[in-house]
């Protein structure tokens, strides 16, 4: 009987002690999102913010000419000032450096799945080493077909001249609106 009663007593102490760190995971798991939301908010702001700027004083090329040169050090100062790594990751790539690895390709492809489902599209976490990662889908608009669209289409012969000539091994067109382009990536370092 004491026993049986012992066993009970860490029975139930374990199953608190669960509950609690189930709890302390779910908080930390709001946390990251709701950091990389608001991260990936933010990029996402400054990118567009600069992009509308350069066509507006240039036009397409102006546009493509800052995402090729300039794009990389917003998401690096970004990086910086949130204490995260920012990375736009995709599986048709226009920068060889923007290329998802194999988890990256699987999360686009699921995304993707819950996209034409009509699913929720609700951003992930992985704990990988000593990061954790936030994956949120980077959703096709009818302003970035400009670019990613079909060549000869939505893409105008210029801006796919200019594309290739900046990207010669370009694989980032042929995009409809309402689809994953890809996906912020942003790790956040664990103590």
């Amino acid at each position: 009987m004491k026993n049986a009663f012992l066993i009970g007593i860490v029975a139930l102490a374990l199953s608190c002690n669960s509950k609690k760190t189930l709890q302390s995971y779910s908080q930390l798991d709001t946390t990251y999102i709701s950091h990389g939301n608001a991260i990936a908010k933010i990029s996402f702001e400054a990118l567009s913010s600069e992009l509308q700027r350069s066509m507006q004083h240039g036009g397409i090329d102006s546009a493509l000419r800052y995402c090729n040169l300039r794009a990389y050090p917003v998401t690096d100062s970004l990086s910086q000032a949130h204490y995260a790594t920012i990375k736009r990751v995709t599986n048709k790539t226009r920068n060889p450096r923007n290329k998802a690895d194999e988890l990256g390709n699987f999360l686009i492809k699921g995304f993707g799945i819950d996209l034409s489902e009509g699913n929720a599209l609700t951003p992930k976490l992985i704990l990988k080493d000593d990061s954790v990662l936030f994956f949120k889908p980077i959703i096709t608009q009818p302003f970035c077909l400009t670019c990613h669209g079909t060549p000869g289409k939505e893409v105008a012969f210029s801006t796919d001249s200019t594309i290739r000539k900046l990207y010669p091994r370009d694989k980032a067109v042929g995009y409809k609106n309402n689809e994953v382009r890809g996906l912020w990536r942003i790790a956040f370092k664990v103590n």
